[in-house]
């Protein structure tokens, strides 16, 4: 199963595969189109440019995380409230990554992180070494702070978890096709990353 699908009696181009299932171009160009249509259109680089191709390469990876999310929500039968909502440049670039933007577009992922990485409060001595070594961030003493604190701490963990378990699932799951490759990834000549 590689490039192009029939559907229909028509020939689909497919950028990637989750699981068996195609992502077709035609969502790719979908959620650029919509890129470009927004508010951050005069940021966005000229399609013809390595930073154009770059960006496709990275809404196929925001399709195939997507993809992922739903496939192993599925699979334990989460549901979730809300629809969700197309990830956002901004929130990839603010949030620091894909995985933490499709977090905060999808409710269903949401409820997925809780189940495969709960938040559990850190312990007292992670919580205490972190306070002392961000003594100058926090004007309130210990006491006061150290529930917020611990609560936060392990927030941030459970995240890293859940990152490090969807990259793992993304790993198996996930197939691109040639021309859809990570925009890091230096097989490619617009690759970003050089060493």
């Amino acid at each position: 199963m590689t490039g192009p699908e029939r559907s229909g009696g028509r020939m689909t181009e497919v950028a990637a595969w989750v699981a068996g299932r195609p992502i077709a171009v035609a969502a790719v160009d979908e959620r650029l189109d919509a890129l470009r249509r927004g508010p951050y259109a005069a940021r966005l680089p000229h399609p013809a440019t390595a930073e154009g191709r770059n960006l496709r390469r990275w809404l196929v990876q925001v399709l195939t995380v997507e993809g992922v999310v739903e496939h192993e929500a599925a699979l334990l039968g989460l549901t979730a409230d809300g629809e969700p909502r197309p990830v956002r440049l901004a929130d990839a670039l603010r949030t620091g990554g894909v995985v933490a933007a499709v977090i905060a577009a999808h409710p269903v992922a949401r409820v997925l992180r809780d189940r495969v990485a709960p938040p559990v409060p850190a312990d007292e001595t992670e919580t205490r070494d972190y306070f002392r070594r961000n003594r100058d961030r926090h004007p309130q003493d210990y006491a006061v702070e150290r529930d917020a604190l611990a609560a936060r701490l392990g927030a941030e963990d459970a995240e890293r978890r859940f990152a490090g378990w969807l990259e793992e699932r993304c790993a198996a799951l996930v197939r691109l096709e040639p021309g859809y490759e990570h925009p890091g990834d230096p097989r490619h000549a617009d690759a970003v990353h050089r060493h």
